[in-house]
C-alpha cells in the first residue's frame, strides 16, 4: 500500500508542474511632480498631488523631496565706531506640510555673504566704507523623507492637497550697530514617489497538447521505476 501511494503521488507532481497555473509578482513606481514658484516670503499655498489608487496593488512605502530655492539680496550699513566684519545670510524656512498643517518635510536653503566695513561713514546708504550691498544671491537645498507605513493619507482617489509654507529666516551680525535689509524670496518643487508592488492576474491553466501526454506518461512511469528499483534494492538487504 505504500508503494502505490508513493507511485500515485509521483504521478500528481509531476501532473502538477505541467498543470498547474502560476501568479507573478511584479515591483512598480508612480512619480509626481509639482512646483511653487519663486515669490517673495512668507507665502503660503498648496500643492495638488495625485493620491495612489489601491486598484493598481499594495503600497510599500512613500518617498517625499522637497527642493527649497532662495534667491535675492543683502543691504549692509555698520554705525559703529571702529571697523567691523560682518557676516549675513539669506535664509527661507520651506515646509510642506499635511492637511491638517502639521510638517511632513522641511528644507532651509541659505546664501552666506561676508564683508569687511570700517568704522561709520555717517551716511547710511549702503555703500561708500561702511555699506554694501550684495545682489544676485541663491542657495537650493533639497530633503527627503521616505515613509513605510501610515499611508492613509496617500491613498484613494481624486487629488491630496498638500500646503507649502516659507519663512524669511535671512539675518546679520557682526557690528553692533548694523542696519541691514532683506529681500527674500523663495520657492519649491514636490516630488512624491509611491513605491508598490503590482500584483499580475494569475496565468491561465496550459492545456497538454495530445502529442504531449504520451511523454508526460512516460515521464510518471520512470518516476515509478525509480521508487521500484529503490525498494526492491532494500528487500534484498
Amino acid at each position: 500500500m505504500h508503494l502505490q501511494f508513493s507511485k500515485l503521488r509521483v504521478l500528481l507532481v509531476v501532473a502538477a508542474g505541467v498543470l498547474l497555473p502560476t501568479t507573478s509578482v511584479k515591483a512598480a513606481t508612480l512619480s509626481y511632480d509639482a512646483s511653487v514658484p519663486i515669490q517673495k516670503t512668507n507665502f503660503n499655498t498648496s500643492i495638488n498631488i495625485p493620491k495612489f489608487d489601491p486598484k493598481l496593488g499594495t503600497l510599500n512605502s512613500v518617498q517625499l523631496l522637497l527642493g527649497g530655492e532662495v534667491k535675492g539680496s543683502i543691504r549692509l550699513e555698520s554705525e559703529d565706531a571702529a571697523p567691523a566684519d560682518i557676516t549675513a545670510n539669506l535664509a527661507a524656512e520651506v515646509s510642506l506640510l499635511r492637511p491638517d498643517n502639521t510638517i511632513l518635510l522641511t528644507t532651509l536653503p541659505k546664501a552666506s555673504v561676508s564683508a569687511n566695513l570700517s568704522s561709520y561713514d555717517g551716511i547710511t546708504d549702503f555703500s561708500g566704507t561702511s555699506g554694501k550691498k550684495i545682489e544676485g544671491l541663491s542657495d537650493r537645498k533639497v530633503e527627503s523623507k521616505t515613509l513605510n507605513n501610515d499611508f492613509g493619507l496617500f491613498i484613494g482617489s481624486g487629488n491630496l492637497i498638500l500646503p507649502v509654507v516659507a519663512a524669511a529666516k535671512s539675518s546679520g551680525s557682526g557690528a553692533g550697530n548694523l542696519v541691514q535689509g532683506f529681500n527674500t524670496n523663495a520657492g519649491a518643487n514636490v516630488q512624491v514617489i509611491y513605491n508598490y508592488t503590482l500584483k499580475q492576474p494569475p496565468l491561465p491553466p496550459r492545456k497538454v497538447p495530445e502529442s504531449e501526454i504520451p511523454l508526460l506518461s512516460l515521464a510518471g512511469f520512470a518516476s515509478l521505476m525509480v521508487i521500484t528499483r529503490k525498494n526492491d534494492r532494500k528487500s534484498y538487504r
